[in-house]
């Protein structure tokens, strides 16, 4: 048997929407609910919008990014971060658009940050 990483965990605020976020920035997709899902998130007065545990699955279902919420809030620097290869500038300008913002840029990529402020590294971005 070898092993392997078969998940990455985000922390965050809101699961739903920065699910949608990094799905978009990597594009991979939110892994859907199927009945039974829905029917036990309503059990426990959840809906997929607002279940703090979201998938998001690469295409090919080799890696997945789970967020998942947590009440306390960060501080500091992240410990880790991911680096991604964007399509080109448009897909830069669509990240932007869903809230990323720029915080440095260097010669070869640049460092933002998603939504809640997670930074990442966009490596090429050919601007």
């Amino acid at each position: 048997m070898t092993s392997g990483l078969v998940a990455i965990v985000l922390d965050c605020r809101h699961a739903a929407s920065l699910a949608r976020f990094w799905a978009t920035a990597l594009g991979w997709s939110v892994r859907p609910y199927d009945d039974a899902e829905v029917v036990r998130l309503a059990g426990l007065g959840l809906t997929p919008e607002t279940d703090p545990q979201v998938a998001v699955d690469a295409p090919d279902g080799s890696l997945t990014l789970w967020l998942v919420e947590l009440a306390e809030h960060r501080s500091g620097k992240d410990r880790m971060h991911l680096d991604i290869a964007v399509r080109d500038g448009a897909h830069l300008d669509e990240l932007l658009s869903l809230g990323a913002r720029v915080l440095r840029r260097h010669s070869d990529w640049w460092t933002l940050a998603d939504p809640e402020g997670n930074e990442f590294d966009v490596m090429n971005p050919e601007y």
